[in-house]
């Protein structure tokens, strides 16, 4: 009876942590490090888009700056910040309050930020190609789905 209830115990142990190792991990900003550096994108005559991505340590620091004929026209910061599990991306416009998006999806290159309840944009994706970085920028405009992308190569910030 003693061996019996030895083994079950000793069985019971290995499945609860086979299950134990079957859970997903949850994502960390650490994660999302294929994001860091400089990245740049021309659109048009005299006008050049700047992204730039520290490197990560539990938080990524971030600034995107739009430049036309060599003068600053637009420009925000950014974080990555882990916050009760999760990873999110705050945006912090010129002039605006910050705004968190939080990390829904992360797969192979691809990072889906959503916030259903802000204005616009609602959703920020980013995909790494292999020498690229594309964000996809897109939300409800007056009940209408509108965006717009950034297709950025590496450069020099």
């Amino acid at each position: 009876m003693i061996r019996i209830l030895t083994l079950s115990l000793f069985l019971f142990a290995l499945s609860t942590q086979a299950f134990a190792q079957d859970e997903p991990k949850k994502p960390t900003v650490n994660d999302l490090a294929w994001l860091a550096g400089c990245w740049t994108q021309e659109s048009g005559p005299g006008r050049v888009s700047y992204e730039q991505w520290s490197s990560p340590g539990g938080l990524m620091i971030g600034m995107a700056r739009t430049v036309r004929d060599g003068r600053i026209v637009d420009y925000e910061f950014l974080k990555l910040i882990e916050k009760e599990g999760d990873v999110y991306y705050v945006a912090i416009p010129a002039r605006q309050k910050e705004t968190h998006f939080k990390l829904t999806s992360l797969k192979e290159g691809v990072a889906v930020f959503e916030n259903p309840d802000h204005d616009f944009p609602n959703t920020i994706t980013y995909t790494r190609g292999s020498d690229k970085i594309n964000v996809r920028v897109q939300g409800n405009s007056n009940g209408q789905v509108r965006g717009f992308e950034l297709n950025f190569s590496p450069g020099d910030c």
